[in-house]
């Protein structure tokens, strides 16, 4: 058996630092629900330069699919595949189950993969194969457990050698540690690989939510010699956040997702108050990526944000995502402080998009928001959804100016950002 590898090797960690490719999942041969549940972006990455974000949306499937294998001039019937999966942002109930990876033979018929279960608050992998009259055989155990953090996912497949030898075997490797499931005996001669999936291709349904990350997928015909990639060893960024600053975590993860640069070229300044001009970079890469760059601003839109102001272009393009019309009278007041009020509004908008309108105020939740307050039910809403607790004694403090260590934490829980502990 010859050594196969893709004529273009879909390393997810390595094909996306393509300049032309950047975060891109053009090499694929098929995606599902491009942009809509599925992103290529550099905060999901493990290695190179960005990973495959799965955003959980009802049923809806969202995978990437090589189509590679069945291109070859004889069939696949020796298969290995690898890849990088975090499951921390994947929220199950017991007894859930969604396919993450799947091969199939001619005409879709399925021939084996890997699922995530959650049993008892823990999640594992689970593996199955299919045999040739249809019929599917699995196996997990305790030692396959995905707990929160990367784990390298190596699964060898072969189909049996010929009619009734019943040989045909799939076996896991779980981060370097071969074979802690295997399935043998399998009666699958008839099977050949032809194209293999990544992604959430079955499985949920809307009580799955947050976010599936993937990354560093390798497909070739014999298994692997070398040592799978390392992930990424995320260190202090900037160098008055220690590892012990209240929001080291969350201001490390917007950093790591180039949502944020720092107030100087290594510091972050927590305490400093966000501007309205800061807050149209920070949502507007929230929503599109850290590599994001909006089109280029006229200066026209609003008086007191001329063309050569710094933040121009994401100011306009802020605005033209109806996230703000300005604070009147034609003005944006780009240098003025974002309240607590309006970051409820900006963050709501930037994540379920410009007509979203919250549910009526109670006036109930917190002890200085009654049904009166200014957008109550954009700050209600905002706790509903988790992004903020409040201020502390029951309060929210609407008016308050928000600092660059609590936007910190709203944006990482607005867009479901991977925590860099």
């Amino acid at each position: 058996m010859k050594f196969w590898m893709a004529a273009a090797p879909l390393l997810l960690g390595s094909l996306f630092t393509n300049s032309v490719l950047a975060c891109s999942t053009a090499a694929w041969s098929r995606v599902e629900n491009p942009e809509v549940t599925l992103f290529a972006r550099p905060e999901s990455r493990c290695t190179g330069s960005c990973g495959l974000r799965i955003k959980l949306d009802g049923t809806q499937p969202a995978y990437v699919e090589d189509n590679t294998p069945g291109n070859l001039a004889d069939d696949v019937v020796s298969y290995y595949a690898r890849f990088h999966v975090d499951t921390t942002w994947l929220n199950m109930n017991d007894g859930q189950r969604i396919t993450v990876f799947a091969s199939n033979a001619s005409g879709g018929t399925p021939v084996f993969g890997l699922q995530v279960v959650q049993v008892n608050g823990k999640k594992y992998a689970h593996i199955f194969a299919h045999r040739d009259d249809g019929s599917q055989v699995a196996a997990n155990s305790a030692a396959s457990e995905l707990s929160d953090g990367w784990h390298t996912i190596e699964l060898m497949w072969n189909a049996a050698s010929a009619a009734g030898a019943n040989n045909g075997s799939l076996s896991l490797a779980l981060d370097n540690v071969d074979n802690v499931l295997t399935l043998s005996s399998l009666d699958n001669d008839t099977h050949a690989i032809v194209t293999s999936q990544l992604g959430v291709i079955s499985g949920n349904d809307a009580s799955v939510t947050g976010n599936l990350h993937l990354d560093a997928f390798t497909s070739q015909r014999t298994a692997s010699t070398a040592t799978p990639e390392a992930c990424i060893t995320y260190s202090q960024l900037f160098s008055d956040i220690p590892s012990w600053h209240t929001f080291y975590a969350w201001i490390q993860s917007i950093g790591y997702a180039s949502i944020a640069s720092g107030c100087t070229a290594t510091n972050y300044c927590a305490d400093n108050t966000v501007t309205r001009a800061q807050m149209a970079v920070f949502l507007e890469r929230g929503m599109n990526g850290g590599d994001y760059q909006p089109p280029a601003g006229s200066g026209n839109q609003f008086a007191d944000v001329p063309s050569n102001y710094w933040a121009v272009s994401w100011v306009e393009k802020f605005a033209a995502d109806g996230i703000t019309t300005g604070c009147g009278g034609g003005n944006f007041c780009p240098d003025g402080n974002v309240d607590r009020t309006q970051m409820a509004v900006f963050l709501l908008r930037a994540k379920h998009g410009a007509s979203y309108t919250p549910p009526p105020a109670s006036g109930t939740m917190f002890a200085d928001v009654s049904t009166s307050t200014p957008n109550a039910a954009w700050i209600e809403q905002l706790a509903a959804e988790g992004i903020t607790g409040g201020c502390g004694d029951g309060n929210y403090c609407p008016t308050s100016s928000v600092t660059r260590g609590q936007m910190a934490v709203f944006v990482q829980r607005t867009f479901d950002l991977p925590l860099r502990n």
